[in-house]
This record gives structure tokens, sequence and C-alpha cells, in this order.
């Protein structure tokens, strides 16, 4: 009989008033959002001596206990308590609750703040997953929707400007797309893969980068590589077939490393319909583009004029509304989240350049293959993001192509500055030269030569007019 009442000492049921309980490996679950006030209640057991119960937040950031954090339970009592839980901010965290005696099934916890440090306290099994989502906004569905608009005529002038016949010759000679490849889906996935686990990320910070490390293409890289001199042609092969290649890729990433690495403590249900199906949403606007090209060359080039427009709008819109939308981006942008959104990309140019080194490149393939590797495509992880991933996770995650989307312009542009400083150094240097030697044609120079009338043409490959002159009036007088 004392046997059967120590197994029924306290043995705690939890349930939910207005939400749906669902199961998870470590408890229950319920969802709730920022600023809303929902309560959990806990069933209790006949206890064979007095106990003290104290509520708490695993995370206060995330939800706080506003009310009935602690409760005393008398001896042979049995039935209910509640605690009324309040949302702070989007994220995960749990609902732990503490005794001051041992029973079955609970652990020595360190002592509490707040209680007595003469009593020893014992957390109980299965915690309560809290997770808590952004309030839906009008505004940020709006700018995800301009977001999905903006990628697609985005990827419709990038098929507009793919040349096939031009992916075909570089393709013939196929060890740079090759090592372009391997760099952006190989290197890439491993470098934010990397990042985020060395810095402590997150899990879903940390997808959140994984997910944009995977996601290489960016129609910015062909804007690029023409302005630094790098092969055109190699990069827009490079982003055409990038763009084909993530549809199978991205979600074998995902379903290989983000389920058994990154959520492999959280059980979260990915849908790989939904990612698969917004992948060819966005890549079909490549085929409509190609197809337009084929067809219609005349609207063709006039839509690869958008490309540009499209690319400025795209980060104004980042800028302005997404901000604006997504003002709680600025309480996730904690130095570490600084410092992973700057190494993703910088990592990215480096290694690729290495490896293109390695593998022998001449220097406007390694610059390509560089770029290539290290830009990312910022709209397609955000819509891929939004459209496939549970609150908080989407709203969390998104947080990452932001931030690498503010970091990776950087070397860009300084690389660019320092290079249009170069080429017109060069140039003035040639005037100066081209001045100096015309200074030698009959100038001031050729009189203090002490040779009068002396003048220096242009000579071709049958010679200077001049001397041609010369040669008739000698053959006249028989010179």
């Amino acid at each position: 009989m004392e046997m059967l009442r120590t197994l029924a000492s306290l043995f705690f049921c939890v349930y939910f008033v207005h939400s749906s309980p669902l199961e998870s490996s470590i408890g229950a679950r319920m969802e709730i959002t920022e600023n809303e006030v929902k309560t959990v209640t806990f069933n209790f057991t006949e206890t064979d001596r007095p106990v003290k119960i104290i509520v708490r937040s695993s995370d206060t950031f995330i939800f706080s206990v506003i009310e009935g954090s602690r409760h005393n339970i008398t001896n042979g009592e049995s039935g209910n308590f509640t605690a009324y839980i309040r949302g702070e901010f989007l994220g995960r965290a749990e609902v732990h609750v503490f005794v001051n005696k041992l029973f079955k099934g609970t652990q020595l916890s360190n002592a509490i703040q707040g209680a007595s440090d003469n009593e020893s306290w014992y957390i109980t099994e299965n915690p309560v997953d809290v997770v808590v989502k952004r309030a839906e906004s009008p505004l940020s569905t709006v700018f995800t929707s301009i977001v999905i608009v903006l990628v697609c005529l985005a990827n419709i002038a990038m098929g507009c400007k793919t040349d096939l016949k031009e992916v075909k010759r570089t393709l013939k000679r196929p060890v740079a797309p090759i090592t372009g490849l391997v760099s952006q889906f190989t290197l890439m996935p491993l470098i934010s893969l990397g990042v985020g686990y060395f810095l402590g990320l997150d899990a879903a910070l940390w997808f959140g980068f994984f997910a944009m490390g995977s996601s290489p293409g960016g129609a910015a890289s062909n804007i690029y590589c023409y302005l630094l001199d790098g092969d055109v042609s190699l990069s827009v092969t490079m982003t055409f077939i990038s763009t084909l290649a993530s549809l199978a890729l991205i979600p074998a990433w995902i379903y290989s490393v983000g389920i058994n690495v990154i959520y492999k403590d959280i059980e979260i249900s990915i849908p790989f319909v939904n990612i698969i199906t917004s992948l060819v949403g966005l890549i079909i606007p490549v085929g409509i583009g190609i197809l337009i090209q084929i067809k219609k060359p005349n609207w063709a080039r006039f839509i690869e004029k958008l490309v540009r427009p499209i690319t400025v709008l795209f980060i104004i819109l980042v800028f302005t509304i997404g901000v604006y939308a997504n003002l709680y981006v600025f309480e996730l942008l904690t130095p570490l989240t600084l410092l992973a959104g700057a190494l993703i990309p910088y990592c990215g140019f480096a290694f690729g350049a290495l490896v293109a080194f390695i593998t022998k490149h001449d220097r406007q393939r390694i610059l390509t293959i560089a770029i290539e590797t290290g830009i990312q495509n910022t709209g397609i992880s955000i819509v891929m993001l939004q459209l496939s991933l549970p609150t908080p996770d989407s709203d969390i995650g998104m947080v990452a192509p932001i931030v690498c989307s503010i970091f990776t312009p950087i070397p860009m542009v300084i690389a660019i500055t320092a290079y249009e400083i170069k080429k017109r150094c060069f140039k003035k240097k040639e005037v100066a030269t081209g001045e100096k030697l015309k200074g030698l044609d009959g100038g001031e120079k050729s009189e203090k030569l002490g040779v009068e009338g002396l003048s220096y043409q242009p000579v071709s490959e049958k010679g200077s007019d001049s001397e041609t002159e010369t040669c008739k009036k000698h053959e006249k007088k028989g010179i």
C-alpha cells in the first residue's frame, strides 16, 4: 500500500485551455502569439506530504509567467492549479515546474532564483514546450508577396539573357562550370553549417543561414563579374546551372543535414512538398525567359535591361518596407548573428577562389568562380523560408539572408571602386606617355635635337605615306 502511495505521490498531467496540444519528443506543446496571455493548468494526485511548487519560464525573453508562479499543496490534497503565461518574443522555450520534495519522475535542480537556499528543489519531467509566434501583419504579407513577384521577374530576366548557345559553348570545356558547381553546392552549405555550429546559433537562425548557404545563383553576380572584367559567359552559365540544380540539391541538403543535424533536438515538421513547389515556382520563370529569348528576341533585350533596376528595387525594398515590416529583426542582430552574416559570404569568396586556383584556372575564371560561390540567391532563400517552415522558425530564419545581403556587397563595392581607380590611373599614364611621344614629333624636342622638318608618321606594313612619296621621287630622279 505504501508503495502504491509513493508511485502516485505527485504525477503531473498537463492540459491547455484555449489551445490544441501537440505531442512532442520532449513533452506537450502549445502555441501562443506575442503579447497573448494563455493559461496552463496542471492536475495533481493526492500527496502524502505538503509540497511547494514554483512554475518558471526557461527563457523569460520568449515568454514569462505573469501569474500563478507559486502554489502550496497540503497533505492529502488533490486537484489542479493554473499558471498564466504571456508571449514576449518569437521563439521556443519551456514551462518548468519545480517542487521541494523528491518524488518519482523528478530530478535534483540547482537552487532557483527567489527560492529558499535552505531547501532542495527538484524539476519534474516532461516540460511544456511553448512556441511563441509573431502576430500576423498585413504589411509583412505584402512584403513577402512583393519579394516573390520581384524574384520571379528577376528569374525571367535571367532567362532572357541566358544565351543557350553560349552556355553550350562554355559546357564544351566543363572544368570551370563543374568547379563552380562543386564550390556552390558543397563548399557553401558546409561553410554555413560550420559557422552556425561553431558560433552556437539558435536552431532556427542556424537553419536560416544554412538555407542561405544552400541557395546559390544570385543575379547580382553577373553584374559584378561584368564590372570587374570577369568571365561573364561562365558567370551566366554557372547561374543558370545552379538555378536548375537547386531544385534537387537544396531539398537534399535540407533533408539530410537540416533534420539530422540542425533540428536533431527539436521536433519540427519541414514540408518538403512546399519546398519543392516553391523552388519549381521560382525556376519556371527562367524557362519563360528563355522561351521569350527564342521567340521574341526584341522583348528579351528589353527585359534584360530590367535586371539592374529589379536588383536595386529589391535592395531598397528590403531596407525600407522589409525592415519596417520586420522590426523584430533588430532584436536578433546580436554580434554573433552579424559575424555569421559576414563570415559566410566572405569565406565563400575566399574558398571559391582557392578551389579555382588549385584547379589551375586563369585570373578571369578564378574571379568569376569566387564571385559565383560567395554570392547567394537572397530572394529564393527568403521565399523558401517563408513558405516552407512553420512559425516562428520561418520568421527567425529570415534574419539570416537579410544579414548576409547587408555584408555581401561590401567587398564587391570596394573591389569595383579599386578596379575603376586603377583603370583610370593607367589611362592617365598612357595619355601622359602619348603626349611625351607626341612632343617628339617635330615639336620643341625635335628642334632641340637639331633635326629640322623631321616628322614621324604611323607606319603600316607597306610603309608610311611619306616614305612611299619619297621613294617615288627618288625613282623619277633615277636614284
